[in-house]
C-alpha cells in the first residue's frame, strides 16, 4: 500500500462513522416508531432498486464481451 488518501475517502472510516453514530443512537435512547420503520425500510428497498439498474447499465455500458447463451 504505497498510495495514499484522505481519511474522508476511506469506506472503512465511513462504514466505522456510520456504525459508531447508530452506536451513539441507540445508547442514547434513540427509538424508531413502527410506521417509521416501514418507511426507513421503503426508502432503503428503493436505493437498493435504484442502485441496481444503475450498476447494470454501468456495467453494460463498459463491458467489452457480447452477452452469449
Amino acid at each position: 500500500m504505497d498510495d495514499v488518501k484522505g481519511i474522508l475517502q476511506s469506506k472503512t472510516v465511513w462504514s466505522l462513522l456510520v456504525g459508531l453514530t447508530a452506536t451513539l443512537l441507540l445508547k442514547a435512547g434513540y427509538t424508531v416508531g413502527d410506521a417509521d420503520q416501514a418507511a426507513i425500510v421503503n426508502y432503503i428497498l428503493q436505493g437498493v432498486e435504484v442502485v441496481s439498474y444503475l450498476a447494470g447499465i454501468v456495467f453494460r455500458i463498459k463491458a467489452t464481451k457480447a452477452i452469449g447463451a
